[in-house]
């Protein structure tokens, strides 16, 4: 999800149970689950590595994003809205996050970057107590991971300095279900639109 994995790279059992000082078996476990969440693929030699990304795949995973988290960001809304203790804590909680973000982005940390980015999503959706979506989300994102950190990796942070957080945070604080889906849903549209399938294949 962190993009740490970069697309087409070969993902071996042997190799991942050593790194993570595990098994095989869970290992392998863990291929199969991230096979069926579309972030691995098996190729037709049952070879298995990252996934690759086509205009195709990357314009139904925009679509799935901005059906589904403006969506979970109004759940939020509707669980938290009148929990002013609560509402606070996310609050802080995001606006930290985003000040490490900014900071990352500062510093041309691209790691960093998607960490944080990550973070500041998910504390949002995680709110919403909606898990089947929340899960959904969750494999769009590490579907798309790989390929949005060699995006970074090759334009440089500059690009993500009009990130719509601090838009998404002010309708958090104003309780304003529509502002804040419509701030989540420029933020995806702003990031997946940076992404350009044509100009890492040239």
């Amino acid at each position: 999800m962190a993009g740490e994995l970069a697309p087409g790279r070969a993902i071996s059992v042997r190799r991942l149970a050593a790194q993570f000082d595990v098994s095989a078996m869970p290992a392998r476990e863990a291929i199969r689950r991230l096979v069926a969440l579309g972030a691995l693929e098996l190729t037709a030699t049952r070879r298995v590595m990252v996934s690759q990304m086509t205009k195709e795949k990357l314009s139904e995973i925009k679509a799935a994003r901005l059906a589904l988290e403006p969506l979970l960001a109004t759940k939020t809304i509707e669980r938290i809205g009148t929990k002013t203790r609560e509402r606070n804590k996310l609050v802080r909680r995001l606006q930290e996050w985003d000040d490490k973000l900014d900071g990352a982005i500062r510093e041309g940390d691209i790691n960093g970057y998607a960490r944080y980015n990550r973070q500041f999503h998910f504390e949002l959706y995680g709110a919403s107590g909606a898990a089947v979506m929340f899960g959904l989300v969750e494999s769009l994102w590490l579907q798309i991971g790989p390929f949005m950190r060699q995006v970074v990796g090759r334009l440089g942070t500059t690009v993500l300095v009009d990130d719509k957080h601090k838009d998404i945070i002010g309708a958090l604080k104003a309780v304003d279900a529509e502002a804040l889906a419509a701030a989540v849903a420029a933020d995806v549209d702003q990031g997946m639109n940076t992404i350009d399938v044509d100009d890492l294949e040239s």
